[in-house]
């Protein structure tokens, strides 16, 4: 799925700078080594935060549009790259992140076993996927609702439960997984919510038929437009799931490093 379409609201939508620098905390003292890969890149707000923290990182995106705007913060540290045939040698990265990208990609398989190709024995791949908003308000009890009636309709291929037995033939073995925020002060009005909603702000809106749209996405908007105060802030704070996963050898036993 290319996020073209999105690329010149992105970062405006999806946190901004305080994202990146936020992810960056809580997943690179998880990742040892010096040479990081980020597949799906984007505009670079994650791999920016990275570089900052002295890694020399590599990122790799579909989009053309998004990686215009990486190409400021990261470069000659981008290449426009399909994550399951990637443009690196084998056994060359000390770390690979995938930050809510997996659900996105054709084939996460073919992916899973391209980041083990890359990675240096005892290297580590850190996944980060979908969290939900961690402010209780009116609003998130809609927006979680919308989001769990979605998933039923087309369940994530980035769930662990999916994800780890497709990692584990790979032999990337889980190794610790955790939560962590993904905004620190965000607010949502009911307005605001549901007019990123009727724009299709996010990736899950982008491709419903026309019956999802108007049995699951039209009343989730109707139930915003009923609330009272439609642009009073509510806490909207949202979190993210992540899962720490190292290269094990063909023993099974993690490699020496």
């Amino acid at each position: 799925m290319s996020f073209d379409r999105i690329a010149d609201r992105y970062d405006a939508t999806r946190g901004g700078d305080e994202r990146g620098r936020l992810v960056a905390e809580a997943v690179a003292p998880r990742l040892p080594g010096q040479r990081l890969l980020e597949i799906g890149v984007g505009t670079g707000l994650i791999s920016h935060a990275f570089a900052e923290r002295g890694r020399s990182v590599l990122g790799v995106d579909l989009s053309a549009r998004m990686l215009a705007q990486a190409r400021g913060r990261l470069p000659g540290r981008i290449v426009r790259a399909d994550a399951a045939a990637l443009p690196l040698r084998t056994a060359t990265v000390d770390a690979c992140l995938a930050v809510h990208v997996l659900h996105l990609v054709g084939d996460p398989d073919r992916v899973l076993a391209e980041v083990a190709r890359v990675l240096r024995p005892g290297g580590r791949l850190a996944v980060v996927g979908a969290g939900q908003h961690a402010g209780r308000s009116d609003v998130t009890a809609v927006l979680r609702d919308l989001n769990e009636a979605l998933r039923a309709e087309r369940p994530r291929r980035d769930r662990p439960e999916l994800l780890l037995p497709a990692a584990e033939r790979c032999g990337l073995r889980l190794v610790e997984e955790f939560s962590f925020a993904r905004e620190e002060r965000e607010t949502l009005t009911p307005a605001e919510a549901c007019a990123q909603i009727e724009s299709r702000v996010w990736s899950t809106l982008w491709d419903l038929s026309d019956r999802q749209w108007a049995t699951i996405v039209e009343p989730a908007m109707a139930a915003l437009r009923r609330l009272p105060d439609p642009n009073r802030p509510r806490p909207a704070g949202r979190g993210s799931h992540a899962m720490i996963l190292r290269l094990v050898d063909a023993a099974g036993a993690p490699p020496q490093r």
